[in-house]
This record gives structure tokens, C-alpha cells and sequence, in this order.
């Protein structure tokens, strides 16, 4: 006796084998998800939430730190101010909009922060000065400088870096009830 396979039987299979791969395939993309390492974005050195509910103060406190002090931020030569504009970019719009392209190097690189009250033009000699130079897309090869030493007027430190890439200089300068933020976006020379 022979028993032959309707066609619906062949519907029934085919459904089963879309059915059994769409499942395969929703299973893989949570294992996936859940074994994909996630970093907390540290810009300003603090998490994200704290920045989006207060960038207002920290836009307004740059500010208002920007009118009181001349802070020249010297990176490997470069010069510039205690900015954040950068915040702004994508990192992939680094080439076409940003001016802080390759400022940094693989190796040792040079911080120098000289800062002078505009009120007195007395050089700021009691600063609390903090630095992190960060992957932009992780935190493993994070470099905290806080331990600026403050020589011929300005607080200096080396940061050395040991991978080529896209880095965002982050920092702050606490003086008194001022504080100033710097945020740049960069990558490592080739």
C-alpha cells in the first residue's frame, strides 16, 4: 500500500523549513545582541543622561568660563581653546568640517594648558585640571590625565597612546566656581 503525499503535506513542510530558519535566525540576532560589548559614552566625563539633561549649563558655565580666562590649550604643538564645538560633528565628518584633524600621535603626546584671568592677567596657578583621551567608539584604551604638573606657567602631562584611529580629547578646568569644558574630536597621524 502506497501513501501518497498530498499537496498540502508539501505546504505544510515548506512552511515548517520558512518557519524553522526565521526562528534560527531571531535566535542569532539576540545571541549576537547580547555578546556585542556595549561602552557608556563618557563625553564630558560623565554619562550621557547627566549631559543631555544639562548641556544648557554646561554651554552657559563655557561660556561664562571663556569670558573670565584665556585658557591656550597646546597639544603637540597645536593651539587651541576650551572649546567643544566638535560635539556637534560625526565622527566621519572629521575631514570636511573639523579643523582638529591628526593632532594626535601614536606615542608620547604633549599636553600644555596656560591659562591667564582676564581680569588681572595673573597666570592661574591653583587649577584643578583633568584630561581623558578616549576611542571613540571604546573606553578599554581610555588615558586619564589629572596629574598636570604645573611648570613655566602651565600645567603640562604626557598622554601615550598605543593605537592608531579615531580619539576625542575630552577636559575640564575647575577654578574656583568656574568650570570649562574642551571637547575635540581627532584621530592619530599615519
Amino acid at each position: 500500500m502506497s501513501v501518497k503525499i498530498q499537496k498540502y503535506h508539501w505546504w505544510l513542510a515548506f512552511f515548517f523549513f520558512i518557519f524553522g530558519i526565521t526562528f534560527s535566525m531571531i535566535i542569532w540576532t539576540v545571541k549576537s545582541a547580547v555578546n556585542t560589548p556595549v561602552y557608556e559614552d563618557n563625553s564630558f566625563m560623565s554619562n550621557y543622561q547627566d549631559m543631555d539633561d544639562n548641556y544648557n549649563d554646561v554651554y552657559i558655565s563655557n561660556v561664562k568660563f571663556n569670558n573670565r580666562y584665556d585658557t591656550k590649550v597646546t597639544i603637540n604643538g597645536r593651539t587651541v581653546g576650551m572649546d567643544f564645538s566638535d560635539v556637534l560633528y560625526g565622527q566621519r565628518s572629521l575631514e570636511k568640517k573639523s579643523t582638529n584633524q591628526n593632532m594626535l600621535l601614536v606615542g608620547k603626546n604633549n599636553l600644555s594648558i596656560k591659562i591667564v584671568d582676564r581680569q588681572n592677567n595673573m597666570v592661574v596657578k591653583d587649577a584643578n585640571v583633568s584630561f581623558l583621551l578616549t576611542r571613540a567608539i571604546e573606553d578599554m584604551y581610555d588615558i586619564k590625565l589629572n596629574n598636570f604638573t604645573f611648570k613655566n606657567e602651565s600645567y603640562v602631562a604626557i598622554g601615550e597612546i598605543k593605537r592608531e584611529g579615531n580619539w576625542n580629547i575630552i577636559g575640564k578646568i575647575v577654578i574656583g566656581e568656574d568650570t570649562g569644558n574642551l571637547y575635540i574630536k581627532t584621530n592619530t597621524k599615519r
